[in-house]
C-alpha cells in the first residue's frame, strides 16, 4: 500500500504551530472557503498551491502590532485580504525557484521574495517576513513557514 502525501490543509491541521492559521482559515464569518479551496487535489484548478504559512507566534506578534486582543477583532474583509496574501494558486513554487526581487503572485496581490541573507518576503507595507522552513511538499502544493504575517496594503 502506498500512502499519499497529505494536502496543504492536512499539514496545517496536523501541526500545532499552525493552530492560529487554521483558526483564521476556518473563522465562521469568512465569505470564502479557504479550507475547501486549499483541499483541491493536484491536477484540478486552482491547485497546485504555494502557501506561506505564518506560525502561531507570527499571528501573536501581528495582534500586538495592530493592538488587537484576538483574531476575532480583525474585520472579515481585512482577514480575507490577509489570508489571500499567503497563497499562490496554480504554482508549486519551491525555494530553488526564488531569487532576489522575485515577484510572488499571491491571491491578494504581488509580494516580493528575496534570497540574499536568507529567504524573505516583503509585503506592500515594506514589512519583511523570514521564510524559516521551506519546501514542505504536500500532495497539492508546497508550504513555506514564515515568522511574520504578510499584510495587504494598509491605508
Amino acid at each position: 500500500t502506498v500512502i499519499g502525501l497529505p494536502t496543504v490543509v492536512d499539514f496545517a491541521l496536523a501541526d500545532p504551530d499552525f493552530e492560529t492559521l487554521v483558526a483564521a482559515l476556518t473563522r465562521s464569518d469568512l465569505t470564502f472557503d479557504f479550507v475547501g479551496a486549499l483541499s483541491t487535489p493536484y491536477g484540478t484548478s486552482p491547485a497546485p498551491f504555494t502557501v506561506f504559512a505564518p506560525t502561531n507566534e507570527a499571528f501573536g506578534d501581528l495582534l500586538v502590532e495592530l493592538e488587537l486582543s484576538g483574531l476575532g477583532d480583525i474585520p472579515e474583509p481585512t482577514l480575507k485580504a490577509t489570508l489571500d496574501h499567503h497563497a499562490v494558486a496554480g504554482l508549486n513554487v519551491k525555494s530553488t525557484s526564488l531569487s532576489d526581487n522575485f515577484t510572488v503572485p499571491t491571491l491578494g496581490g504581488n509580494i516580493t521574495a528575496n534570497v540574499t541573507g536568507g529567504p524573505t518576503l516583503t509585503d506592500a507595507n515594506a514589512r519583511v517576513s523570514e521564510i524559516i522552513a521551506f519546501d514542505v511538499q504536500a500532495s497539492n502544493g508546497v508550504i513555506h513557514v514564515i515568522n511574520k504575517v504578510v499584510l495587504p496594503p494598509l491605508e
